[in-house]
């Protein structure tokens, strides 16, 4: 699975609060996630073998991010560590993210792949150009089709 590696903060309340209302936090865990590593995890628990791409930092949550998804039985010798990378804050609902984009397959890469799932973004870089109109998407997943994956999907979330 090449795709974002990140770190998920789940927050365990009595009750979802109202707009403008706070709710006592009785749990706070950090753990595994973003779209690459989610999916990969899935394909674990359905008994695959899935291998993870992705760029995570050197620090101490990068560590502990590759043993979870080790410990997932996720492959993750293709997780690039780069020093310096730090958490950032990111739109509503995408919780933390690292700041340096996962690494994006060339075209050629496509062949390594059975399913390849690909947000607008990632879509754009896999073109090599925009991405603006559904036929510009259908003839995009046409070619990575023809590269080897048996299934091609893009996500409508930028």
């Amino acid at each position: 699975m090449f795709g974002q590696v990140a770190r998920d903060l789940v927050l365990v309340v009595d009750a979802v609060p109202g707009p403008g209302r706070s709710a006592s936090v009785r749990q706070r865990r950090e753990m595994l996630g973003g779209n690459g590593a989610n999916q990969a995890v899935s394909l674990a628990q359905l008994g695959m073998r899935p291998m993870l791409a992705g760029v995570i930092g050197e620090d101490q949550v990068g560590q502990r991010l590759l043993a979870e998804a080790r410990s997932d039985r996720v492959g993750t010798s293709a997780v690039i560590q780069r020093p310096g990378l730090r958490p950032a804050r990111t739109k509503p609902g995408a919780a933390w993210c690292w700041t340096a984009p996962p690494p994006i397959p060339s075209g050629g890469a496509a062949r390594l792949a059975d399913v390849l799932r690909a947000d607008a973004r990632e879509t754009e870089m896999l073109a090599g150009s925009a991405v603006s109109t559904a036929a510009d998407a259908e003839k995009v997943a046409a070619d990575l089709l023809r590269q080897g994956p048996s299934v091609v999907t893009r996500s409508q979330r930028a």
